[in-house]
């Protein structure tokens, strides 16, 4: 998944300068608005997860924009929610972890390390948040608290049908993930968070509620790729601001002490700032067994009391490091694998380097920003980690043992 929140100091003059002739446009677009029911599908209290896979089938059938019409089938499919249930053979207590995506994203990018977790005896299953799967434009209407009831209301509902339950996501689904724990404290477990947002790396993301009501999109580019959007309407970027500063507001108050929680990030994610992450674990996220998981570019191996970091600048691969998309990608996944058929190349602005990018065989892969363009100017941002198979093994042994 790739959200990659396009507020930046580079883009402040360009959007004052626009405001008058957006505001316009934004006026039009609040008129005509948006249904609730046009937005995704919010599951039902006591809803079997059947029922509401069933539901977002009929909702995609009718909303989803399609890439290649040949492929429509596949491309809802990628989107839709999921379950992988436990193999016959596993023994003892039921285990359940409910994941989400997170914004603009979809349950897709989940799925190889749903399908390794059930093979370890542990019952997933990952939702569609409201807003996605089918069109960028259909975040514009969604509010947070549409998230949360789908987070809160699939978790109950598989709390129902395990002995214990973990919850987890991806970005802002590890912010809602987060959110359910404090408030469900007593029936949760454990927390499995991969590039969790509790602060979006920018020094301006404050201004996103202030351009809201004035600016419908920074950036508007139709997607090429059928698991995720390529752009996010100010709104919505709004939304997730204001989940990461609840959550980090609630932690402070009632920092999370009774449930252990795992983390697994880069150091140099340039979408969600890792060092307000680090900082929340370590004074606000305090039980003994939480563990986190740095991915560095600079650091050696080490251990730092409850935190383990792993050298992730591998130049014999052409890996600079690892990317806030990339922490739970499997290597061996046929679309954003290391030899997937999508390339996350929309940061570069060249033409002749973005077509490099995206075709030739032996590129550079890294978290974009400098340290990746200083090794070329056509390095794709990475989308799978090359140590895959030894988070699985990290949070096979973080559920175990807690549970």
């Amino acid at each position: 998944m790739d959200y990659s929140f396009p507020i930046g100091e580079r883009n402040v003059v360009f959007i004052f300068k626009h405001s008058i002739n957006v505001f316009c446009v934004t006026l039009m677009c609040l008129l005509s608005g948006l249904s609730s029911a046009d937005i995704g599908v919010i599951p039902k209290e006591k809803e079997t997860f059947d029922s509401y896979i069933s539901r977002v089938q009929l909702f995609l059938e009718s909303n989803k924009r399609i890439i290649n019409g040949d492929n429509k089938q596949a491309e809802i499919a990628a989107v839709m929610p999921y379950e992988y249930l436990p193999s016959n053979n596993c023994k003892g207590r039921s285990v359940g972890l409910l994941l989400s995506h997170g914004l603009s994203d979809s349950p897709y990018g989940l799925r190889a390390l749903s399908r390794e977790l059930s093979q370890a005896c542990v019952h997933v299953r990952v939702v569609l948040l409201p807003g996605h799967g089918s069109a960028a434009e259909d975040l514009i209407e969604v509010r947070r608290q549409d998230w949360q009831q789908t987070f809160n209301r699939s978790a109950m509902a598989l709390k129902n049908d395990v002995e214990f339950l973990y919850v987890g996501g991806f970005s802002t689904g590890g912010a809602l993930a987060l959110q359910f724990t404090q408030e469900h404290s007593t029936v949760v477990e454990g927390v499995v968070l991969f590039s969790p947002l509790l602060k979006i790396n920018s020094s301006i993301d404050w201004l996103s509620p202030i351009l809201e009501p004035v600016v419908t999109w920074l950036d508007h580019e139709e997607s090429d790729d059928y698991a995720k959007y390529g752009s996010i309407p100010v709104s919505a970027i709004t939304q997730a601001y204001k989940t990461a500063k609840e959550i980090r507001r609630s932690l402070v108050e009632k920092p999370l002490t009774n449930v252990p929680v795992f983390i697994a990030l880069a150091e140099e994610d340039a979408t969600v700032d890792s060092s307000v992450t680090r900082n929340v674990f370590d004074q606000f996220l305090t039980h003994p067994r939480g563990q986190m998981v740095m991915y560095s570019s600079q650091s050696e191996d080490r251990y730092e009391g409850r935190m383990r970091v792993i050298n992730a600048y591998l130049p014999e691969q052409r890996i600079t490091g690892l990317s806030h998309t990339s922490i739970h990608g499997s290597p061996n996944d046929a679309h954003y694998g290391k030899k997937g058929d999508y390339r996350i190349c929309d940061f570069i602005s060249d033409e002749h380097d973005f077509t490099r990018c995206k075709t030739e065989n032996s590129i550079w892969f890294g978290e974009k920003g400098e340290r990746l363009s200083s090794k070329s100017s056509y390095g794709a941002r990475i989308t799978w980690n090359p140590y895959f198979d030894e988070l699985i093994k990290d949070v096979v042994q973080f559920i175990q043992p807690n549970s």
